[in-house]
C-alpha cells in the first residue's frame, strides 16, 4: 500500500505553490489520490513557505509527517524541516556554509529552538552541520548545486538566466521525484497541464526537469528507489479534478443555482469569489438550454466596500428572488452581526460561507483555525436561530454548498457554512461530482399572489409563503412585525411571531436527513470514540486506521451540523463508548462545549491544536496513545512549522 509524503519548502514568492501544484498532478497522473496543503506567512515575498503532499492509493484527506522526501530549496528550509525527513533530504549545496543567524527572514523564536537542539546534538549552527546531523540519523542526504543546474537549464533552453529564476523550484522538485522512482514523462506532462497555453514557461521548465533528472541519475543512481508503481486510478473510468476547497465550494454554488455572490476581500475567503467571477457568463448544456429557453447562464459577483454591505446586498438580492450568498472569514462575520439579525427577523434566505482562520482580531490571517464555531452559532443579538453546517473535506464542501442554498430558501433563514483554511487552501483530487441527484429546492414561493399578502403568515410548520420584490406590496422592517410585515409590538402577536420563527427550525430538524448532520466512521462497537468536526475528519480517519493495525479499536464521530443539532444520535454514541476523546483545532474545545450544551454530556479528554497549522496524522495518533496510556485530560498539539 503506497502512502507517501512529499514536502518542498522555500521562500515565499519563489514558486513553491507552483511546484506543489505540479507535483500533485504528477502523482495523479501516476494513478494516486492526493492531498496538498500549503503553509505560508501573511506577506507577499521572502518569508518561508512549504507544500506538504500526501499520496495514497485510496483516500488522501490530511497531511502527515515524517516525509518520505523533503526538498529544501534554501537555507531556511533546511533549518525549518530537517526534523521532517523520513528517507531523502534534498538541499542546495550552494548554501552549505550558511549560518542560521544570517537568515533575516527566519523567526527568532524558531531560530532559538533550532539552535538549542543543535547545541544538544553538538552540531554547528550551519546548513552543513544540519546536513551531517540528518545523515547521522540514517537518512539519505542529496546535495544539489541548484544554481549551476539553473544556469545549465538556461543555456539548453536558450533563455536568459534571469527569466527562469523560478525554475529552480522545478529542479529541486524534479530531483526529489526522480529519487522516489517517478518517471520523467509524468513530470513533463504535469508541467504542460499546469502551465497550459504558456509555451514560454513550459519549455524551460521541461528542460529544467530533464537537466535535474540527468544529474540525479548520474550522481545518485545508487540510492534511487525503484520505479513507483502505477496507482489504482491510472486510467479511471471517471475523470478527476484537482481543486482547492475555495474552488470546490464555488463549483457547488454554481451547481446549486447561485445567482448573486457578494464579498469583501479577506483571507482565505476571497479566492472563492475570485473563482466565481470566471463563471459570471457560461454556456448551458443542451438539456439545460432547452429547459430554460436560454443559451447561456450566469451569475453576478460583486465586491463591496465592506462586509456589512456584502451581507446587506446579498439579503437584498434574495428578497428580489435570486439565490444569494456571501463569503467571509472571522473578522468579516463580526461586522455582519447586525445584518445577520436583520436577515433572521425578515426571514431572508441567504448563505454565509465562513472560512475560519486564526484569531482573535486579525490574528493569523493565513493560518488554520476552528475557532469561529461559537461566533457562527451566537453572532447577532436576540433569539436568532440559524442553520449551521460544517464540511469535513472537499466532497462534503461541494454538496454542502448546494444544500445550504436549498436550506436557506426552504426554511427562509440564514445558513452559515463553515470551512477552515485547512480546507480552503488545500489542493485535493476529486472525482467528477454526481449531479444526477442534485435538486434545487426553493420552498414556498408564490408568484404574483395579489394584495394584501401575508408574507409572515402563521403556519403549522413555521415557514410562511414568500413572494419576490415587485410581485406585490411587501414590508420588510428590522422591527417586530405582523403577518403582513408591518411594524407591531403587541405582546400576544409578538409571542405568535417569535414562536413561528422558532417553529421552522423544529421542522428543519425533522426534515434534514441524519446523514447531513452527522456520521460515524469505523466499528460502531469500538470502545474508544474520537469526536471532531471539519478538517479533523481526514486525520481522524487515518488515525483510527493506524491504531486499528496496532490492535486499538477506535471509531470517529464526525459532527456536521451544529444547528439544528443531532442531540439524540450524539448522546447514543457517546454514552455507548468507554472512553471519549474530543479533537479540535481551537483552544476552547468549542464543539465539545456545544455537545455539553445540547446533550449534557461532558467530553472528558481533549486533543487540541491552535498553532494555526493543520492536525497531522502522526501527531494525532501519538496524542491518542498518550491519553490511553496516561489518562491525561488534555493534550495540546504543536507539530509543524
Amino acid at each position: 500500500m503506497v502512502d507517501l509524503v512529499f514536502e518542498i519548502g522555500g521562500p515565499q514568492g519563489g514558486g513553491i505553490e507552483s511546484a506543489g501544484q505540479i507535483a500533485l498532478r504528477v502523482f495523479m497522473l501516476k494513478g494516486y489520490r492526493v492531498y496538498g496543503t500549503r503553509e505560508y506567512h501573511s506577506n507577499i515575498m521572502g518569508k518561508h513557505s512549504y507544500f506538504n503532499i500526501r499520496v495514497r492509493e485510496d483516500r488522501a484527506l490530511a497531511p502527515d509527517l515524517p516525509a518520505d522526501i523533503v526538498v529544501a530549496l534554501d537555507a531556511e528550509s533546511v533549518f525549518t524541516h530537517y526534523n521532517d525527513v523520513g528517507e531523502f533530504f534534498v538541499y542546495d549545496t550552494g548554501v552549505l556554509k550558511k549560518d542560521i543567524d544570517t537568515i533575516q527572514s527566519m523567526s527568532k523564536y524558531l531560530k532559538a529552538r533550532v539552535k538549542e537542539e543543535l547545541d544538544k546534538e553538538g552540531v554547528p549552527h550551519t546548513v552543513e552541520g544540519v546536513v551531517k546531523l540528518v545523515e547521522s540519523r540514517g537518512k539519505k542526504v542529496v546535495g544539489v548545486p541548484l544554481r549551476n543546474l539553473l544556469k545549465e537549464t538556461a543555456e539548453k533552453a536558450g533563455v536568459s538566466l534571469v527569466s527562469i529564476s523560478r525554475a529552480i523550484n522545478t529542479i529541486g522538485m524534479a530531483v526529489g521525484l526522480s529519487l522516489i522512482g517517478v518517471e520523467l514523462e509524468h513530470l513533463e506532462k504535469a508541467i504542460t497541464l499546469f502551465f497550459a497555453g504558456k509555451k514560454k514557461v513550459i519549455h524551460p521548465n521541461i528542460v529544467a526537469s530533464q537537466v535535474a533528472y540527468e544529474y540525479a541519475i548520474e550522481k545518485f543512481g545508487g540510492i534511487h528507489r525503484t520505479k513507483l508503481p502505477d496507482g489504482p486510478h491510472k486510467n479511471p473510468a471517471t475523470p478527476r479534478l484537482v481543486v482547492s476547497g475555495n474552488d470546490i465550494v464555488a463549483m457547488g454554488k454554481v451547481a446549486g443555482g447561485l445567482r448573486v455572490q457578494t464579498y469583501y476581500p479577506i483571507t482565505p475567503a476571497a479566492d472563492e469569489s475570485l473563482y466565481l467571477e470566471k463563471f459570471e457568463d457560461f454556456p448551458l448544456t443542451p438539456e439545460a438550454a432547452e429547459k430554460l429557453g436560454l443559451e447561456r447562464g450566469g451569475l453576478l459577483v460583486v465586491q463591496t466596500e465592506d462586509e456589512i454591505s456584502a451581507l446587506n446586498m446579498a439579503i437584498g438580492a434574495s428578497l428580489a428572488g435570486a439565490r444569494a450568498a456571501t463569503s467571509t472569514s472571522g473578522p468579516g462575520l463580526s461586522l455582519m452581526a447586525e445584518a445577520l439579525g436583520y436577515a433572521g427577523i425578515i426571514e431572508a434566505p441567504v448563505v454565509i460561507t465562513l472560512y475560519m482562520r486564526g484569531g482573535p482580531s486579525t490574528g493569523m490571517p493565513t493560518r488554520n483555525s476552528q475557532s469561529d464555531l461559537w461566533s457562527s452559532l451566537f453572532e447577532g443579538h436576540g433569539d436568532l436561530p440559524r442553520i449551521v453546517v460544517a464540511s469535513g473535506d472537499h466532497e462534503e464542501a461541494f454538496y454542502d454548498a448546494i444544500k445550504a442554498l436549498n436550506w436557506a430558501e426552504k426554511y427562509q433563514t440564514p445558513v452559515i457554512h463553515l470551512l477552515e483554511k485547512a480546507i480552503a487552501n488545500a489542493m485535493k483530487d476529486v472525482f467528477n461530482p454526481d449531479l444526477s441527484n442534485v435538486k434545487i429546492e426553493r420552498g414556498k414561493i408564490e408568484r404574483n399572489p395579489g394584495y394584501p399578502f401575508q408574507r409572515f403568515k402563521y403556519t403549522e410548520d413555521g415557514v410562511s409563503p414568500r413572494a419576490f420584490l415587485g410581485d406585490t406590496a411587501l414590508w420588510y422592517t428590522s422591527n417586530e412585525h405582523d403577518q403582513y410585515g408591518r411594524r407591531n409590538e403587541d405582546p400576544v402577536e409578538r409571542i405568535k411571531m417569535q414562536d413561528k420563527r422558532l417553529r421552522k427550525f423544529e421542522t428543519a430538524a425533522k426534515e434534514i436527513p441524519l446523514e447531513d448532520k452527522i456520521a460515524l466512521y469505523g466499528d460502531p462497537d469500538a470502545p474508544i470514540t474520537l469526536v471532531g468536526w471539519g478538517a479533523v475528519k481526514g486525520a481522524a480517519l487515518d488515525a483510527i486506521e493506524r491504531l486499528g493495525k496496532e490492535g486499538v479499536k477506535v471509531n470517529y464521530l464526525h459532527l456536521r451540523m451544529f444547528m439544528p443539532f443531532p442531540s439524540d444520535y450524539v448522546s447514543a454514541v457517546l454514552n455507548k463508548a468507554e472512553k471519549v476523546i474530543g479533537v479540535e483545532g481551537n483552544a476552547l474545545a468549542q464543539a465539545m462545549q456545544v455537545i455539553r450544551m445540547f446533550t449534557g454530556i461532558e467530553v472528558p479528554h481533549l486533543i487540541l491544536k491552535y498553532t494555526g497549522r493543520p492536525i497531522f496524522v502522526n501527531e494525532l495518533v501519538d496524542a491518542v496513545k498518550h491519553i490511553l496510556n496516561t489518562g491525561d485530560k488534555k493534550v495540546v498539539l504543536n507539530y509543524g512549522q
